[in-house]
């Protein structure tokens, strides 16, 4: 027929319908939407992944509401380096690459370290590229090249990851144009800005595996094989607290150890000490000390020099108020939060990872930051001292203004007893520290400073190891007062443990106290140490012997403006009275203790007043007269509820009980007696079985 039938189309790949027919012809120009190819740089998914089921859950629920959204999807994982963030994201997106005909795009945002963050124009270019446009066609200015990648990425939906961002600038010129699409990016920092910019984002953070995740992480990497004996297993997965990256490099380097012969339970003692534990976790490019250095050399000179300061603290959480103090500011300590080296711990509180601790102590520099720590302690333990008590302190702590170091003061002894307990371990590690590390004047002080909490609070193992390390550390300094005192707050400390042994150790002290004392001279601790053994002679029913050591202690303080020590020793000598009977006497002696509790200088001891109206019921029901006692125990009640002394405030509740019981009224003494077995059970006292046998 001669006729030449030309169907072509030219010019590269196309989406949608094309039509065919004669002499049918299509130039094109090149149109690059109509190249866009699909490009597939997803890394490989990781060979072992555990745990993350709330993640995925969350995950999962995001991308089942895509078909809805007039944008991409955006979601930011973030955590710890070593935390798995890149491993959860391709694990996720592999998971997802079938429903996605635009492909995948994938690129590292910081591949140089933190502080050099990649240009998000050069991972354009390399984007535009795997979409299909050769370099020569692609437009030169920044504005034009990112049009131009909406346009290669506006015909179908595509996934793309964002490995390692620094900052929110690197993410928004690389978000695709199809609304079906997925970004997915990670980092250290939240990217708050980038949630305000595009409020649908999802963020989650990742933190540490549990137990079983990462014990089920190390078989897997180790071989069933390499794995070692429970207890040695559970201490190196203790060692590596979750942190994903040292459970892999643990569990390589115990797949190791058994390809050699040798037993992988060696890891555990390297892993078990903090010096050897970072070296223990580096096995050539795979290294936890490299990720967290890193960490540590791309923060700040303020918010780094903060971190460094943190390694010298003796444990790994403590309160935002000591960080505050540490750094002068709190800006710092919120950099430290948003990079993921801090995490929020409850309520004013904050820790390290065990690991990045460890790090941060191994570039700590010089005595400064242990100086400041130990002064934190020193001076917050003498606020609560000073509003638990007015007793007479030895130590420089004691002379100067009384503020609260790192903060506001509190408003009372409850509230401070309450404000320090989350310190507990802390304050005893920091006795610890100080006394290790010479820091021997505030070791002792310490002792002296943490007193009136642990007596309130009956923590008493802790306060005899500070008394004890106080009493070397006073030794230590050659300071004789501070070593008569050391005496007599170790002699007080076992005295009111009260175990059978703990009397004739009590014992001990006081009268190494009492020898001290009187050979330096200074009559307040010698009359402290005669009351300590009048109250032992108290204790061991020897109430004359006891009364004749209240008496010398009263003498001792002749001439001593001491209205406080003199109301204790007239609250003792009542005791004395009642326990040899002498009823009436015990009774005057107990409401005049009250009166003096009430009207000393300054401001009332509600706590002795309370005890002093406990004692004079006790002494009334002794000498067959209960229609005196419950009025003393329902002002005893009312005074000690708001002293912070749970197991004080349950004796008296118990002994109110047992007179309302007593007298017929069974409802009222079992909510006294429910209410003192909830204190005993906070204050972990033996008296709570009385308190159980009672309701039973």
């Amino acid at each position: 027929m001669g006729d030449e039938i030309r169907n072509a189309i030219e010019g590269g790949t196309y989406h949608g319908p094309v039509l065919q027919g004669r002499e049918i012809q299509y130039h094109h120009h090149h149109h690059a939407a109509a190249r866009t190819r699909a490009p597939r740089q997803l890394a490989s998914e990781p060979d072992v992944f555990v745990d993350r089921h709330p993640v995925f859950a969350e995950l999962e629920r995001a991308a089942a509401g895509r078909a809805a959204r007039s944008t991409p999807l955006i979601v930011a994982l973030t955590g710890l380096g070593g935390m798995g963030k890149t491993a959860t994201a391709l694990r996720w997106l592999h998971r997802l690459r079938r429903q996605f005909p635009g492909g995948q795009l994938q690129a590292d945002m910081s591949p140089h370290g933190h502080l050099r963050p990649l240009d998000p124009h050069s991972v354009l270019q390399g984007f535009v590229q795997e979409l299909g446009t050769r370099a020569d066609e692609r437009p030169a200015g920044q504005a034009a090249l990112e049009a131009h990648y909406r346009s290669l990425t506006a015909h179908a939906p595509l996934l793309v990851l964002l490995d390692d961002v620094v900052t929110v600038g690197q993410v928004r010129p690389l978000l695709p144009a199809h609304p079906g699409s997925v970004v997915v990016v990670t980092s250290r920092m939240p990217l708050t800005a980038l949630k305000g910019r595009y409020p649908s984002m999802l963020g989650l953070t990742l933190g540490s595996l549990d137990r079983e995740a990462s014990a089920e992480l190390f078989r897997a990497v180790a071989g069933e094989d390499a794995v070692p004996g429970a207890a040695a297993l559970e201490s190196v997965l203790a060692a590596c607290g979750g942190y994903p990256l040292a459970v892999r490099i643990a569990a390589a380097r115990a797949g190791e150890l058994h390809g050699l012969g040798e037993d992988p339970a060696e890891l555990a003692r390297e892993l078990g000490d903090h010096r050897t534990r970072l070296e223990a976790l580096e096995v050539d490019d795979l290294s936890v000390p490299q990720v967290l250095g890193a960490v540590h050399l791309s923060l700040a000179d303020g918010p780094a020099a903060l971190y460094r300061a943190l390694g010298a603290h003796p444990t790994p959480e403590f309160s935002r108020d000591l960080v505050k103090w540490l750094a002068g500011n709190d800006t710092d300590a919120r950099t430290l939060v948003r990079e993921r080296v801090l995490e929020t711990a409850g309520e004013g509180r904050v820790r390290m990872h065990r690991l990045v601790h460890d790090h941060a102590r191994s570039v700590a520099d010089g005595r400064a930051p242990v100086d400041r720590i130990l002064e934190w302690y020193l001076r917050r333990a003498a606020a609560v001292e000073r509003l638990v008590s007015d007793r007479w302190r030895y130590g420089p702590v004691f002379t100067g203004p009384g503020e609260e170091a790192g903060g506001p003061g509190f408003a009372d002894a409850a509230e401070a007893l309450d404000a320090f307990e989350p310190d507990r371990a802390n304050a005893v590690a920091a006795a610890r520290m100080a006394h290790d590390l010479g820091r021997y004047a505030t070791a002792w002080q310490l002792a002296e400073a943490l007193r009136g909490f642990f007596f309130r609070r009956k923590y008493h193992p802790d306060w005899i190891e500070v008394c004890e390390l106080g009493l070397k550390a006073a030794g230590a300094c050659g300071d004789d007062l501070a070593v008569a005192r050391m005496h007599y707050e170790l002699a007080f400390a076992h005295a009111d443990r009260g175990d059978a042994a703990d009397a004739g150790t009590a014992g001990h002290h006081y009268r190494e106290a009492l020898r001290l004392a009187s050979a330096a001279g200074h009559a307040r601790t010698e009359s402290s140490a005669l009351e300590g053994l009048g109250l032992l002679a108290l204790r061991e029913g020897a109430p004359e012997d006891a009364a004749e050591h209240f008496r010398r202690a009263a003498r001792a303080l002749d001439g001593l403006d001491h209205p406080r020590g003199r109301a204790l020793l007239t609250f003792h000598l009542g005791r004395a009275h009642a326990a040899g009977h002498r009823h009436q006497e015990a009774a005057e002696l107990l409401l005049r203790a009250r009166r003096m509790f009430a009207e000393l200088p300054g401001r009332p001891d509600r706590f002795n007043e309370a005890k002093s109206l406990w004692h004079h019921a006790r002494a009334r029901l002794r000498a067959d007269r209960p229609d005196e006692a419950l009025p003393s125990l329902d002002e005893a009640v009312t005074l000690i509820a708001a002293c912070g002394a749970p197991k004080e405030q349950a004796d008296i509740l118990l002994d109110r009980g047992d007179l309302l019981a007593a007298e017929g009224k069974r409802p009222e003494a079992e909510a006294d007696w429910r209410q003192a077995l909830t204190l005993y059970e906070q204050a972990a006292s033996a008296s709570a079985e009385r308190a159980r046998e009672r309701l039973s």
